[in-house]
């Protein structure tokens, strides 16, 4: 006579892995290594190679540079606490569905571990039963990684929009501004030191969200 299964020890089936880091990654992942600000390089004209162009315009001293500040852009663009906003409203919403059915399959399991227990069921019973809690702990492992595409292809497709965002405003911005360079400036980035000077975050942010509220208002 065949053994009644035993319930092996039921795992934790919610996301720790992804979706729960998913709250902290989705703080970080609005430009810190996904989308670097994509400054605007202008020049050279005629054709001329970068390095030379700016070696000439460097000996002329007519070379005309910027940068914004990444991080601050990041933290005040509202464009960018919308989307984190909609990720971490979706994120929640995942992990409170995975938890929901993480729960019904805990007591389910935990309900027919004690009828086993009891020896109140049979044992074709209770290899069925076994079966059908194999295939449902098995769907819900595979949920979790639909959810967590789901959440990266989304998040993917934000960074996208973010980065066209910014690009097309720089480069109107520099119809007006006419700088050769205009860099992007973050704590760790490969720019080590900048002149105050040259920092344009507070007025393209100023225009970034201005034009951000004139679009959402509509």
């Amino acid at each position: 006579m065949d053994q009644i299964p035993e319930m092996p020890e039921i795992r934790e089936t919610t996301p720790k892995s992804k979706l729960n880091v998913l709250l902290t990654v989705v703080n970080l992942v609005m430009l810190a290594g996904l989308i670097v600000l994509y400054f605007i390089v202008l020049g050279p004209r005629n054709g001329e190679p970068v390095n030379q162009a700016l070696i000439q315009k460097s000996a002329q001293g007519g070379v005309t540079v910027a940068f914004v500040n990444s991080d601050s852009i990041m933290v005040h663009y509202e464009l960018v606490k919308s989307m984190r906003n909609t990720l971490e409203t979706k994120t929640r919403a995942l992990e409170n569905e995975l938890k929901r059915k993480q729960g019904i399959f805990e007591k389910d399991a935990a309900y027919f571990q004690e009828q086993v227990s009891k020896k109140t069921i049979s044992e074709a019973s209770a290899q069925e039963i076994y079966a059908q809690l194999m295939a449902e702990q098995q769907k819900l492992y595979e949920l979790r990684e639909q959810y967590s595409a789901e959440l990266s292809r989304q998040e993917f497709e934000l960074n996208l929009v973010l980065i066209d965002s910014l690009n097309n405003f720089l480069e109107r911005y520099n119809r007006k501004m006419n700088f050769d360079y205009i860099f992007s400036h973050s704590r760790g980035g490969n720019i080590l030191s900048a002149n105050d000077s040259l920092d344009i975050t507070e007025d393209v942010l100023r225009q970034l969200n201005s034009e951000y509220k004139g679009k959402t208002s509509k």
